[in-house]
């Protein structure tokens, strides 16, 4: 069997290379004058080169891979597994080659094993350490691997998350592999009484705080106003006046790249001893903060928990800026205004 696969994918103008075997001194040649005969007039196109079925690469195999580098310099290596990986990581082929590690295959977890359900997805015990985070059935890859920066950007940041650790399979489905949290959420506290919440506004609302003054590269997370205008422009059950009334507020908020979660719901706030953590980080941004507290008053109204979140607000403006205040009150519902 050959050492090499080549196709050419004309419509994404990408060249698919498939290894297998051994990539050394002895195949690595034939390797490169095949790769390099379909790259000859196309240097503009991108590369993917699938080590799946790559058993072992010797340093005459990596020169292969950074001469094919020179001819394309949008190059990325999939399917990498754990040998191989540490291999291009010692030889620092991963500071600029884009390397994807292998997807590892787990168990199904067992119902019993279920620690949170989140909107799209599920938290499960794996090891004593470890949780699994699958993600139902329709999630395609590309949404778990943002999902899974989105968690590594949020721990970078000091925001209390899981920590994610890889991407894996679980049956039909993707899954993150990363920190096992267990606990209550917010809303489960709640459902047991109000009156058990009487500290939880008031640390809630020093993280949220926290985290609204952490700033963030434009380049690390998406922009909130910019998916929060296209959401007003697809909803077809809120008045025209009053979404071209939303949309002119958000068009003129002053700019800001701070960290928005985008879920404030009670739901998605777990109680770990007496750290308070943010579990689905899904419509995280970085923006203007009234745009978050603006979707969590929203919500909260929803889910019946108005209560809390007036105490919520309560201790949070106390820090809040009047021009804020103000700007958050014209985004306000007309029904929630006589609350606020």
């Amino acid at each position: 069997m050959e050492s090499v696969q080549v196709t050419w994918d004309s419509k994404e103008h990408t060249l698919n290379i498939a290894l297998s075997g051994r990539l050394d001194a002895a195949s690595g040649p034939d390797v490169e004058k095949k790769v390099l005969s379909f790259l000859e007039g196309r240097e503009d196109a991108s590369c993917t080169v699938d080590v799946e079925k790559l058993g072992y690469i010797s340093s005459a195999g990596l020169r292969v891979l950074l001469d094919i580098k020179k001819y394309c310099d949008d190059m990325k290596i999939v399917n990498v597994s754990l040998d191989v990986y540490d291999i291009l990581m010692m030889t620092g082929l991963t500071k600029f080659i884009d390397v994807e590690r292998r997807i590892r295959k787990m168990r199904e977890p067992s119902p019993g094993d279920l620690i949170y359900r989140g909107t799209d997805s599920r938290f499960y015990r794996s090891t004593s350490d470890l949780a699994v985070r699958v993600f139902d059935p329709g999630i395609s890859l590309a949404e778990v691997q943002r999902c899974f920066q989105l968690s590594k950007t949020a721990v970078s940041h000091g925001i209390p998350t899981p920590i994610a650790f890889e991407i894996v399979s679980c049956g039909e489905a993707y899954g993150i592999l990363c920190e096992r949290t267990e606990g209550k959420t917010l809303a489960d506290i709640w459902g047991e009484g109000p009156d058990l919440m009487q500290n939880e506004a008031k640390r809630l609302s020093e993280l949220v705080n926290m985290m609204h003054s952490t700033v963030v590269e434009k380049t690390e997370l998406p922009d909130f106003a910019g998916r929060t205008l296209e959401e007003l422009k697809k909803d077809a059950e809120l008045p025209d006046d009053r979404k071209q009334s939303l949309m002119q507020i958000i068009g003129r908020l002053p700019a800001a790249d701070d960290f928005l979660l985008g879920n404030l719901r009670l739901s998605n706030v777990l109680v770990q001893e007496d750290r308070l953590m943010f579990m689905d980080l899904t419509r995280c941004g970085r923006g203007n903060p009234v745009l978050d507290l603006q979707a969590a008053i929203s919500a909260m109204f929803a889910d019946g928990h108005g209560a809390f979140w007036k105490q919520f607000f309560a201790w949070y403006t106390l820090k809040m800026e009047e021009e804020k205040k103000i700007l958050l009150e014209r985004l306000l519902d007309p029904s929630i205004k006589p609350w606020w």
